[in-house]
């Protein structure tokens, strides 16, 4: 494998219409996203297949799972497993880095 980097200062944009996924890295069954909430988005709850870990790069929010809720503030990391039913929150502007793993 070659090593790849991505600098994702200034990568994608806030968007008052909402939080969009942008793509970083796919390497094998890994996939890498970028995530971009102002204050007062959040991304809708979804189920995913995979595990997968969310590390606030910035910001602070909320992150629920199923019934469980908890704050999550710049540098906090979570790991969410396949199967559970997840939403994220931004109480002010969020980057979070999302890794999709099998």
């Amino acid at each position: 494998m070659a090593l790849q980097i991505v600098e994702t200062d200034g990568m994608g944009t806030f968007s008052p219409a909402g939080a969009a996924p942008v793509p970083l890295l796919d390497v094998g069954k890994v996939r890498t996203l970028l995530l971009n909430l102002e204050a007062g988005q959040a991304l809708a709850p979804c189920k995913m297949s995979l595990t997968v870990l969310y590390y606030i790069i910035e910001g602070q929010g909320a992150i629920r799972v199923m019934d469980e809720q908890a704050r999550l503030q710049t540098g906090s990391l979570t790991i969410v497993p396949p199967g559970a039913i997840r939403s994220i929150s931004a109480d002010i502007r969020m980057r979070v880095l999302a890794v999709q793993v099998p």
